[in-house]
């Protein structure tokens, strides 16, 4: 018979220490598994873990570290999960706790709502004050995005993609992107000359690009250098037009 006891720290080795003093058990025959490392967050404020083993007990377990152990086995058997493991979960809850950390930094009363889909997680912030979570042009929400996504990714071991919403906001940009699409090819056709949308990130412009995807009469081009670029809709040149255009000035 065995049971199984879990301590923390801020670091394996105090996880460790803890185990060994509460069960007065030398090290060298404390038998446990590495849970989790633990985590400083990001940049030291938010999303703090801390290091979490899992000890096993059984009952010819000696009383004392000064006592032999009749069935002793090598150390490394029992440190078999020196690298831990993660929940298939765990990506998800750390990213949420990060999130909320982060909100409860910038606005009261907001609570996260997370769905999981294949590769995807989706967070969705209610309550609060949008207008702060959002921020100008959506860049406070675009950034907060961004370092959970990198929290979600450290706990992962293939890439998850996150989105964050606050409000219903980006189905209501989405929207806009793609009326704003369709202006745009319409102007183009129309003018037979190339029609500019200013300034978006990779991700606005992939709604742009997929919103024309099935007009035969345009094509997309992302041009420029950066996280920001413009994205450039041309009207499709008839045979025998051609005059090229230098679009990546």
């Amino acid at each position: 018979m065995s049971s199984d006891l879990e301590f923390k720290g801020k670091t394996v080795e105090k996880a460790v220490e803890a185990a060994c003093q509460q069960l007065e058990i030398k090290e060298e025959n404390l038998k446990y598994d590495v849970v989790s490392h633990g985590s400083t967050g990001i940049f030291g404020l938010v999303g703090t873990r801390k290091a979490k083993i899992q000890v096993y007990i059984s009952e010819n377990q000696p009383d004392s570290g000064n006592a032999p152990v009749a069935d002793e086995q090598p150390v490394e058997q029992f440190k078999r999960s020196e690298k831990g493991f993660v929940d298939p979960t765990d990506a998800a809850i750390c990213g949420q706790e990060a999130l909320q950390k982060i909100v409860d930094c910038i606005t009261e009363d907001g609570q996260i709502i997370t769905e999981e889909n294949g590769k995807r997680i989706f967070y969705n912030i209610k309550g609060g004050k949008p207008g702060i979570l959002i921020g100008k042009r959506g860049q406070t929400l675009e950034a907060i995005q961004y370092i959970v996504e990198k929290v979600v990714n450290r706990k992962s071991k293939e890439r998850v993609r996150v989105s964050i919403d606050v409000g219903g906001y980006l189905a209501n940009k989405k929207q806009n992107l793609e009326n704003l699409a369709e202006r745009t090819a319409q102007k183009a056709k129309k003018n037979g000359r190339p029609a500019t949308i200013g300034q978006l990130n990779a991700h606005d412009r992939r709604i742009v690009h997929l919103a024309l995807k099935n007009d035969s009469d345009v094509i997309t081009k992302s041009v420029g250098d950066g996280f920001l670029r413009k994205l450039v809709v041309l009207p499709k040149k008839r045979r025998g037009n051609q005059k090229r255009h230098n679009y990546n000035k």
